[in-house]
């Protein structure tokens, strides 16, 4: 047989044996879980960040002290390059400086309550019976326009998130997500992937501002809805009217979920209900409270490009941002120091970048995309655009990883399946190719970066922590820390060693 004739008889057993596997360095990933696991200062940055620092709402004071010890922490740990990179200045801050909604008859009771952010404050205390009125409905509020001066709006809606996943991921459900060939699936992994609540309504009429303009108008006092979490815990929340010049609704609270249903069966009962509250806020406007933090470990020969990670800095003003995102904050902080410890030389540049204003619209991921990767309008280069590999983003809870979703990225499913194979011992093995929603990986899809998020198991995340007053250090586990820096690490480490950039999603594809 000749040679030609011997190639082409082989060709279909290479077509068998398939392409050359993802190169994985096996003395590498365990220096990496030896820092991780042994060394780890992740719990320590957290608390910092969560503790000391408290809630991180974007454009305050709060937010930069916090940005400034990170900062500090950064370059203690012998990271390159690190500042801040502002990202807009139209916003503004706001800050709560004391609060209290109490009931005086004819029992007293302190009301479990927190503000929503964004309010104006009270002017001074406010003392009255509450009128119960579904505040939201246009028609409503309508009905009864003359009469709201100085009064405080119960709203009768007992609010309820009905459903929601809790707990870890069962081996099925990680292998269904893992079959899956299509991103967008109705039972997906996505912790960001909640909707709406079930009893929440079209309640018809004007647009978000008209509706709290028309609140101002009327001069009400405040509002005060019942939270849609289990009993003890607020679903605290924000009027987005966050830019300069916007608007400032008149005072929103909400109190326990168990303490509303009384007050609304006391009322129905022709009991007599006082409530004295008072509400004191300030405003900022200053730019310098609204900033990402940057740090690198520069790269060798392929220094030019880029692999991204990160996550977003910011939180609601309840609780004090422990697991959204603090633990994703300090966990990709971890995963430079277990990178510059070990003294990794990486081809490419690997930068850490954590986000201002996730809350808020992903305004600080956007900020950077629209001055250093791509127009948002056209799509065209600003300089960026050829030169990211890869954005890995940790938020939506910070229990345990267990894979990755893939974004729509059938290409990269073989790679990030290597990547994990260090880590299937431990449970983290799928590499879905699901879409994730909901935070600051969107922006570089949208421009045809792969962007991607973890899946993590869910635990008490939806019903205890996100954007409550119960989102504390307290709910997050020290393990998942470890194992996250671990597993993230070697996907940061490898992706920055490739030959070839990550593959993007063929044109067409369609992108969340």
């Amino acid at each position: 047989m000749n040679k030609r004739l011997r190639i082409l008889a082989a060709l279909p057993l290479l077509a068998m044996m398939g392409a050359p596997q993802e190169p994985v360095d096996e003395e590498v990933v365990t220096r990496i879980k030896e820092q991780a696991f042994q060394h780890s200062q992740a719990l320590d940055t957290l608390s910092y960040l969560a503790d000391v620092y408290g809630p991180r709402l974007t454009g305050t004071p709060a937010y930069l002290k916090a940005a400034e010890w990170a900062k500090t922490r950064l370059e203690s740990w012998g990271l390159d390059n690190v500042h801040f990179d502002d990202y807009r200045d139209d916003l503004r801050g706001w800050e709560m400086e004391s609060f209290a909604v109490e009931m005086t008859a004819p029992r007293y009771m302190n009301l479990t309550a927190f503000p929503d952010a964004w309010t104006s404050g009270t002017d001074g205390e406010v003392t009255g019976e509450p009128l119960v009125v579904d505040y939201e409905s246009w028609g409503a509020l309508q009905a009864l326009a003359g009469q709201l001066e100085g009064r405080i709006l119960l709203s009768p809606v007992e609010r309820s998130i009905g459903a929601r996943r809790e707990g870890v991921f069962t081996s099925e459900e990680l292998a269904h997500a893992d079959s899956h060939t299509s991103p967008e699936n109705d039972d997906n992994l996505d912790n960001a992937a909640t909707g709406p609540e079930p009893n929440e309504r079209e309640r018809g009429g004007p647009d978000a501002q008209t509706r709290q303009q028309f609140l101002i108008d009327q001069g009400v006092a405040a509002v005060i809805r019942g939270s849609n979490k289990t009993p003890g815990v607020l679903d605290s929340n924000q009027q987005r009217f966050n830019r300069r010049g916007d608007i400032k609704p008149v005072p929103h609270f909400v109190v326990s979920k168990e303490q509303h249903g009384r007050m609304l069966r006391m009322l129905e009962r022709g009991a007599a209900i006082t409530l004295k509250l008072h509400l004191n806020v300030r405003f900022y406007t200053d730019p310098a409270y609204h900033q990402n933090i940057i740090a690198e470990i520069p790269g060798t020969d392929l220094a030019d490009e880029l692999v991204l990670v990160g996550g977003h800095f910011d939180s609601y003003h309840s609780g004090t941002g422990a697991a959204d995102n603090g633990a994703g904050s300090a966990t990709t902080m971890e995963v430079m120091r277990i990178l510059k410890t070990l003294g990794v030389q990486p081809r490419r540049t690997i930068r850490l970048v954590l986000w201002g204003s996730e809350e808020q619209g992903h305004l600080g991921s956007r900020g950077y995309i629209a001055r250093y990767v791509a127009d948002p309008e056209t799509g065209a280069d600003l300089g960026e655009l050829n030169r990211i590999s890869v954005y890995f983003n940790h938020d939506n809870n910070g229990h345990d990883i267990r894979g990755i979703h893939g974004q729509g990225n059938e290409a990269i499913r073989p790679i990030f399946r290597r990547y994990l194979e260090p880590f299937n011992v431990m449970g983290a093995a799928t590499a879905s190719v699901e879409n994730a929603g909901g935070t600051d990986h969107l922006g570089f899809d949208a421009v045809n970066i792969p962007g991607f998020e973890w899946i993590q198991d869910s635990m008490q995340y939806h019903t205890t922590q996100i954007h409550t007053n119960m989102d504390v250090v307290d709910y997050v586990q020290e393990s998942s820390l470890k194992r996250n820096a671990a597993i993230i690490a070697t996907f940061v480490y490898h992706a920055a060693m490739r030959d070839e950039m990550m593959p993007r999603k063929v044109p067409g594809t369609d992108r969340h």
